[in-house]
């Protein structure tokens, strides 16, 4: 049996359940299905954050309308999380624990059993601190026990023919700010805008570092010299919105790079 129908009859089997939806790759292919297999059993549903950008919830909203998602759209205030803004190594457990308590209430007013994310085989080695507060409220992840890895999400998505197959990878904006620097809706404003701005340029893969008045900007390593070479306008830009120094990653772009002594000290 292919990957995907061994997904396909596995969320089926559930019944009935609710899918926490970002528009990231995974979690829209875990919709998708659930959706295709259980039609309005699967309730699908989207959390929007001040973390999460503006460009992210239009093309979940749109990848919904377009598949005829049973869809829902909650909003609350990660910021309002007791020890979120504060900004400790486990940040993200903090996080994920409001979103599976508010996917739970609504899992009971409807009586779903089952509440599911989009964790795949590839998030295991990485730090995710997120994944305690899965095991505490019994979220499922069919994409890990059907065996995917981030490749066999992208190439199922593409046969679905969902249009974010081949999206980089978006985590939250907080992300952007090293442990124990404090999160405010500012800095967040200004890592949204410098990281949109930077994209309009041509870039794919794009972080901007927040170290308060420094921002250091990560794109994939061969894109180096095109930043490299039109720098001053990427550096005026970001300056304009309140960054006093503008550096550029030589080694370039890493997926949670600012988790690396913590899988170092970890180890």
């Amino acid at each position: 049996m292919q990957k995907t129908e061994q997904l396909e009859a596995l969320i089926q089997s559930w019944g009935k359940v609710i899918v926490g939806y970002s528009g990231g790759v995974d979690s829209t292919l875990v919709a998708f299905v659930a959706n295709k297999v259980l039609g309005r059993n699967a309730l699908i549903v989207l959390a929007s954050t001040e973390t999460i950008t503006a460009e992210d919830v239009d093309l979940a909203q749109t990848i919904a309308k377009k598949h005829h998602f049973n869809f829902l759209e909650i909003a609350y205030s990660e910021l309002e999380i007791k020890n979120y803004a504060e900004n400790p190594v486990n940040r993200c457990y903090f996080c994920k624990q409001e979103l599976y308590h508010q996917l739970g209430e609504i899992a009971k007013k409807e009586n779903i059993p089952f509440i599911l994310d989009g964790a795949n085989l590839d998030d295991i080695g990485d730090y995710r601190p997120g994944r305690i507060a899965a095991k505490e409220y019994r979220v499922r992840s069919p994409l890990m026990e059907a065996q995917f890895t981030k490749q066999d999400v992208r190439e199922a998505a593409l046969v679905y023919g969902l249009p974010n197959h081949d999206k980089p990878s978006a985590p939250c904006l907080s992300s952007r700010i090293p442990y124990g620097t404090m999160i405010d809706r500012a800095s967040l404003s200004m890592i949204a805008k410098a990281e949109r701005f930077i994209k309009e340029q041509g870039f794919t893969n794009v972080r901007v570092r927040h170290f308060q008045t420094t921002a250091k900007i990560e794109v994939d390593a061969s894109a180096v010299p095109k930043l490299t070479a039109m720098f001053h306008d990427v550096q005026s830009f970001l300056k304009s919105l309140g960054y006093k120094e503008v550096l550029i990653d030589e080694e370039g772009f890493q997926s949670g790079k600012l988790n690396r002594e913590i899988v170092r000290n970890a180890k």
